[in-house]
């Protein structure tokens, strides 16, 4: 290397040996400092990528850990209010038994009914007030909870809307897959409906179609020709308790409802609330029916046009089918009106001839008009199996959806309870059950007959009680266990992300003391290249 002065080659590789040298020192601290060695992008791109997922991982593990110790601590709750309620119910029985016996005076008697409607009443406040965190754990939340109280409290208290002739026993998701159900919880899946007209479908949420201006499923373009059967509804449809609200259809010429024509098919346990309905054939269910069956079902709002029924609008012939379809446990509170055919094609229910049974029909808004039209059994027919009621005589007549009655004046409901015990949004992160429960008990000793006969009653409720304390210790092993996966998953996580992102402090440490030595090294020779050009003045 030749000497020279304007360049000090010696003093620029120091000076890079040192820069380098303090690098790796201010580098070596920052990871001692911290812990990491990982502690932005820039130190390793890949392993700061995967260390964030499990960073976000690991605290929705936590999480999810403490969801499912606060649902621990749900049970807990309920199950110690039931041990009480379990103990009252023991005492009851205890005092049942003795009343029993004939061997006791009227003032006895009277001092043992007394104590029976004292720890009846404690029974019902129980049932009443037991929370955790605001939520009714016995009365069950929303809708279920006014099911229950209406059904304690009496049919005086129930309304039209929201409540069936027949209990309906709801199916839950998995239920209803495991039989085969596409699940509808928006009005686009019920809208889905039209794509395959022979399937199997259940409602799992109320379905609310403000807004939109229906097109029947299984409508005809042209209603003046025979229905093509491609063209029909030939599926299922259960609406498992639930109900389609504001259903509105507005096709003056053509079929009117949430069905066009349906055949070979089922719907049952369907409501439908608050339709307005305007068609050439219209039917708040459906314009026509053809070997259908329909059970466990209700209408309330209004319908118009020419061949109108409340319920169903005619029941109609299809070549190579017969017209044999039934009607049966379902209800109509709607205003029917009509515009042309001077009322020879309306009826309350139905227009023409179908097989009915057990239904009814709200005469106070059907104005007037029969449960049926033209060649079929009308309210006033002696054998007649459609009614024609009042407003307070069809609510006396209805129970809620998915609550029905038990022995001993009990009722279970739906009243459920979903915890995310896991870190994504599939049904494999969540754990629902139920906890609504209802006791009606009403215990009468005052002759021993009416005592023996209430120990059957009691111990009808003891078993109710008894079955959901079962219920409550299947949840509380299935989410101990969950507990316990997601210790491991937080330890195995852990573990990972130490691996990927945690500092080894002995290699570390030794880094740091090379980068010392070297910078320290660097300082001292970078004094001595400085000097070289110096020695150029001893040759001048």
């Amino acid at each position: 290397m030749a000497l020279t002065i304007n360049t000090n080659l010696s003093s620029l590789m120091v000076q890079l040996s040192l820069k380098k040298s303090t690098l790796d020192l201010n580098r070596a601290l920052e990871q001692m400092t911290t812990g990491y060695r990982i502690n932005s992008a820039k130190d390793d791109a890949a392993g700061y990528a995967v260390a964030t997922k499990m960073d976000i991982d690991l605290s929705s593990y936590r999480v999810a850990q403490n969801n499912a110790n606060l649902g621990l601590s749900l049970i807990n709750t309920a199950e110690s209010s039931l041990d009480i309620v379990t103990t009252h119910l023991q005492r009851i029985r205890d005092l049942a038994e003795q009343a029993a016996n004939g061997t006791y005076g009227q003032d006895s008697i009277d001092a043992i009914q007394m104590e029976i409607d004292q720890r009846t009443e404690e029974i019902n406040r129980i049932m009443a007030t037991t929370e955790y965190n605001g939520i009714k754990l016995f009365e069950g939340n929303g809708t279920a909870t006014n099911a229950i109280t209406r059904l304690a409290s009496g049919a005086s208290a129930r309304t039209v809307t929201g409540s069936f002739l027949k209990q309906v026993n709801q199916l839950t998701e998995e239920e209803a897959i495991a039989q085969g159900y596409t699940i509808i919880k928006t009005a686009a899946d019920l809208d889905n409906i039209r794509n395959d007209l022979n399937g199997k479908y259940i409602l799992m949420n109320d379905i609310d179609l403000s807004g939109i201006n229906w097109e029947s499923i299984g409508g005809l373009a042209d209603t003046s020709v025979q229905p093509n059967p491609s063209d029909c509804f030939q599926g299922e449809l259960n609406g498992n308790g639930y109900t389609i609200n504001n259903l509105t259809v507005n096709n003056p010429s053509g079929y009117g409802g949430l069905f066009g024509v349906i055949l070979n098919a089922e719907i049952k346990n369907l409501g439908l609330e608050n339709v307005d309905i305007n068609g050439e054939f219209a039917g708040g269910v459906a314009y026509a029916t053809v070997d259908t069956s329909i059970s466990n079902c209700y209408v309330t709002g209004s319908v118009s046009g020419d061949m109108v029924g409340g319920f169903i609008g005619a029941d109609v012939f299809i070549a190579s089918y017969g017209g044999n379809s039934s009607i049966s446990d379902c209800y109509s509170s709607v205003n029917v009106t009509y515009s042309n055919m001077g009322g020879a094609f309306i009826g309350g229910i139905i227009q023409p001839t179908i097989s009915i049974s057990n239904c009814y029909y709200n005469s106070q808004t059907a104005g007037g008009l029969p449960a049926v039209g033209v060649d079929g059994t009308t309210a006033g027919d002696a054998n007649s199996k459609v009614h024609g009621v009042t407003t307070d005589e069809l609510n006396n007549l209805l129970v809620p959806p998915g609550y029905g009655p038990n022995p001993g004046g009990g009722t279970q409901g739906t009243g459920n309870i979903t915890l995310q015990v896991g870190i994504d949004s599939s049904e494999n992160s969540r754990i629902t059950f139920d906890t609504a429960l209802s006791i009606n008990l009403n215990v009468n000793v005052s002759t021993t007959a009416n005592a023996r006969n209430a120990l059957d009653d009691i111990d009808a409720v003891l078993d109710m009680v008894t079955a959901k304390q079962t219920e409550f210790g299947a949840v509380q092993n299935r989410l101990e266990s969950v507990i316990d996966s997601l210790d491991v998953s937080i330890e195995n996580t852990t573990s990972s992300l130490s691996t990927i992102k945690d500092a080894d402090i002995a290699k570390v440490s030794s880094d740091f003391i090379r980068a010392q030595i070297l910078q320290q090294a660097s300082a001292t020779l970078l004094a001595t290249a400085n000097q070289s050009p110096s020695v150029a003045l001893g040759l001048i």
